[in-house]
């Protein structure tokens, strides 16, 4: 039906992580009308299950965590549920641009937190393949076509707006000579995008409606 696939990092944590939660989604089997959850089908991203610690956003910061990285993996299965035709149910950007996808195009989770979710709108059950290989993500739906002969979904992103780096906060550190300034994170431009959702008939576009729009920090 569809599929999608996104490039990772040299991140070797990272992709270990990408790798167990693919491992965890491949083989699902969603039936009609029934709504998958990525937290539910992953589960908790733990030490135990070996997650690795890595970068991932907790309250607007950047953290190390046991399994920072699966929003690859969410955000490439959000693609494919999107060109398979099929409903979502719940997503959420991240704070900052992703690197992996265009803006606009992904979906963060957090265990506990924001989940990614969609239902099987079709009247077959659908198979997920879900695969890391070679710093590589695929995801892949097979099943019975939802969508008519000849017609396709997609997204189209554009970003509208460049904003500014925020001012710069100041921390007081003991531990340096005085008047000495030290640069702990520079600051990066915001950005503020606009998301489409393309249906093409043959290869033409047919209708072309606002999704959702993002402001990211």
């Amino acid at each position: 039906l569809s599929t999608f696939t996104t490039e990772t990092t040299a991140n070797e944590k990272r992709n270990t992580n990408v790798k167990l939660a693919a491992r965890a989604i491949n083989g699902t089997i969603v039936r009609p009308g029934e709504e998958f959850s990525f937290n539910k089908v992953v589960g908790q991203r733990t030490a135990e299950k070996g997650y690795q610690e890595a970068a991932a956003y907790s309250g607007g910061e950047v953290v190390q965590e046991p399994g920072g990285g699966v929003c690859q993996v969410s955000s490439t299965l959000y693609n494919a549920v999107v060109f398979a035709g099929l409903k979502t149910t719940e997503r959420h950007a991240h704070t900052y641009e992703p690197s992996y996808v265009t803006p606009g195009m992904d979906a963060t989770v957090s265990w506990g937190g924001p989940d990614f979710r969609f239902i099987n709108t079709s009247k077959a059950a659908i198979g997920i393949r879900a695969n890391y290989s070679n710093r590589k993500m695929t995801v892949s739906f097979y099943g019975v076509p939802v969508l008519e002969d000849g017609i396709t979904w997609s997204l189209e992103s554009e970003k509208t707006d460049e904003l500014p780096p925020p001012e710069p906060t100041y921390v007081e550190d003991p531990t340096l000579d005085p008047g000495t300034e030290v640069t702990q994170k520079a600051g990066t431009n915001g950005s503020r995008w606009i998301t489409y959702k393309i249906v093409s008939k043959n290869g033409t576009v047919v209708e072309k409606t606002e999704d959702h729009a993002k402001t990211y920090k």
